[in-house]
């Protein structure tokens, strides 16, 4: 035991003796040298729900989510955004599959709130929806499961295609009754 410490406490003190003697060599080095760092999160865990999940617009961050499933799925413009721990995901539908998306390229309203905000809000809409049931007033959809942008938007003052940010995707949604 006595022995590693002391073979430690050498490599240790040679380790600082030769940053000390050649500290302009280092410097050198550290400034020709580039690293880079690419860090694979890998996909999540599949979203598994039972039928395609309602999604109710928020408003105030300006996207839809999806209600009434035990994931964070939001909807903006084309894409499905899905946050799972600290790391976010898009893909083409709800069910994924999902491809690692950095935060600040974010949408803007998902980008400006923390998580724990934006349940928040969805919390809040969901509680009108199911109060409301099938005479709910706001823009909301089914969720595709490999959503093309051609769904339909019901609620009030839906325009485009009803996906996007409030109206302004591309499509021909009708307004709901």
């Amino acid at each position: 035991m006595k022995r590693q410490m002391t073979k430690a406490v050498l490599i240790l003190g040679s380790m600082t003796l030769g940053s000390l003697v050649l500290p302009g060599a280092t410097s050198v080095a550290r400034a020709e040298t580039q690293v880079h760092v690419n860090v694979n999160i890998g996909a999540p865990p599949p979203v598994i729900v039972q039928a395609a999940p309602t999604m109710v617009f928020l408003a105030e961050p300006g996207v839809y989510a999806a209600v009434g499933v035990p994931y964070d799925i939001f909807f903006f413009s084309g894409r499905y955004y899905y946050v799972r721990g600290n790391d976010w995901f898009w893909g083409a539908g709800y069910g994924g599959p999902w491809t690692y998306v950095e935060y600040r390229t974010l949408p803007p309203g998902l980008q400006k709130y923390k998580v724990e905000r934006l349940r928040d809000y969805r919390e809040k809409e969901y509680v009108v929806y199911k109060q409301q049931g099938p005479k709910f007033k706001g823009q909301h959809f089914v969720a595709a499961e490999h959503d093309q942008g051609n769904g339909k938007s019901q609620g009030n003052n839906s325009q485009g295609n009803g996906h996007g940010n409030s109206g302004n995707g591309n499509g021909n949604g009708k307004k709901g009754k």
